[in-house]
């Protein structure tokens, strides 16, 4: 508890420094850059919350504790949890922000409620969806009304109150007065698809904007796409295929998560498969195997998103040397090293340019890339995801009942192996489903930014000719 109260402060005081010292302002470039010091603040928060979390995991200590600690736990989180999500929200990273503010308005914490609004308003405004823009303006009335009403700061009821005003001129009353009413639609025709998708509701795995707000059945469902893109006629629709197969890729090995971690039986294809047991307590069998599929599926999607960026934004890198880390960069290094056509984080940061889901992906990039800080990495969860994945791809993985505990003596320790007990595994693959997830919402919304940039600038006499493509029915998703 006194660790992760110390981390709080340092975090805040890090971020009252930020504000005086940089108007807190994040700048970019090699000659103005004051990343690390954001970088250490989110460090800070992130650390606070690792050991609030295992201060309420450790049962004796939680048992132990006095009304008076229950109520600095509680509220320090709520605090944290709010100031936080703001820094994670000037990041760019939109959904990682909504995501830390529902445990302040669950318990109705008016600080929690009203900066929820103020993301959900942002959210909508980079939203190419005006249908989904259209729910969240409403459920930010909704929660900007309930905070007006509790006990604020004056300089936090300011900003929220002029939020409400904003909203209040530019929709009608009767469109505000009332939430937003969700119809209830079916989840399936059988019970397996609807706990499947119950599954991916509950834990915000939908490729939809609306699910990270909402949990409603109208919600559970992999609609989002890219929006319009204005090409010369030669270009075709690689955008688009590209896309399709990110989808397709995330939504495959989401199921084989669910399906590999829940189902139970065995498979006629591990029948009369000789083994030895190594007294250790290894799972074998075609469901974990399933899983790691999807595990190693899901870290190939960030390249692939640099790949689409490379070639949407025009960077110039050649094909071998993208990566969801070189693309960030000004120029290739070592022999036979080039610069590159854009520099994509000045154009990202730039006055007329200025692009936060595409910001957001490059402070998502930064954790996904273990980026090293003084003392850790940036996320410090990152470590045990990047471990697995390289011994996975590379080495020896093998994963063991939770019951296992792992021997220290070596002759009998399995010394090759990178070994994890399966909750640990678990956690891990919901993890990097969400930063997929995350990656590819990002991506959509940070094209939409651009392509409504593009159009500013675009010649106004320059004639734009309408291609319209035909949705692929789901009956077409089979070898025939």
């Amino acid at each position: 508890m006194d660790r992760a109260i110390l981390a709080y402060h340092g975090a805040t005081s890090y971020a009252n420094y930020i504000a005086i010292v940089h108007n807190g302002v994040m700048q970019y470039s090699e000659e103005n850059n004051n990343e690390a010091d954001f970088e250490f603040c989110i460090y800070l928060y992130r650390r606070s919350l690792e050991y609030f979390r295992a201060f309420r995991e450790d049962g004796d200590l939680w048992d132990k504790a006095d009304d008076e600690d229950i109520q600095y736990y509680s509220s320090y989180l709520q605090m944290l949890y709010v100031n936080y999500a703001n820094d994670l929200n000037r990041c760019g990273r939109l959904l990682q922000s909504i995501s830390q503010l529902k445990h302040g308005v669950a318990s109705r914490f008016s600080m929690a409620v009203g900066n929820m609004a103020t993301k959900l308003i942002t959210y909508a405004q980079y939203d190419y969806d005006i249908g989904h823009s259209r729910i969240f303006f409403n459920e930010a009335y909704q929660l900007l009304r309930e905070t007006l009403e509790g006990a604020l700061h004056e300089d936090a009821k300011l900003v929220f109150l002029r939020q409400k005003v904003w909203l209040e001129e530019n929709f009608p009353e009767d469109f505000l007065r009332e939430p937003y009413n969700f119809e209830d639609i079916s989840l399936g025709e059988t019970s397996e698809e609807k706990n499947y998708r119950m599954w991916c509701l509950e834990n915000t795995l939908f490729l939809n904007t609306l699910n990270d707000a909402f949990y409603y059945s109208l919600v559970a469902h992999d609609c989002i796409h890219l929006p319009d893109i204005v090409t010369d006629i030669h270009v075709g629709f690689k955008f688009h295929g590209l896309f399709n197969q990110l989808k397709q890729e995330y939504v495959s090995a989401r199921f084989m998560i669910y399906d590999g971690l829940h189902n139970r039986g065995g498979h006629y294809s591990d029948r009369d498969v000789f083994m030895y047991n190594t007294l250790d307590y290894p799972i074998y069998g075609l469901n974990i195997e399933m899983v790691k599929c999807a595990f190693r599926s899901l870290y190939s999607l960030f390249d692939r998103i640099a790949f689409f960026i490379n070639d949407y934004f025009e960077l110039g890198i050649k094909g071998r040397d993208v990566s969801y880390k070189s693309i960030w960069e000004r120029r290739k290094g070592g022999k036979g090293g080039y610069e590159y056509a854009l520099d994509l984080k000045k154009a990202m940061s730039g006055a007329d340019t200025y692009n936060l889901p595409l910001i957001g992906l490059y402070w998502l990039f930064k954790d996904v890339g273990k980026k090293e800080i003084k003392h850790d990495y940036l996320e410090p969860a990152i470590k045990q995801i990047v471990d697995i994945r390289h011994a996975l791809e590379h080495r020896y993985f093998k994963l063991h009942d939770s019951m296992f505990v792992p021997c220290e003596e070596p002759a009998l320790s399995d010394t090759l192996a990178k070994s994890v007990d399966i909750d640990v595994f678990k956690n891990t693959c919901m993890q990097l489903l969400r930063y997929s997830r995350e990656a590819i919402i990002l991506l959509v919304l940070a094209v939409h930014r651009e392509e409504r940039l593009r159009n500013e600038q675009r010649d106004i006499d320059k004639f734009v000719a309408p291609m319209f493509l035909d949705k692929f029915e789901d009956a077409w998703k089979q070898i025939f």
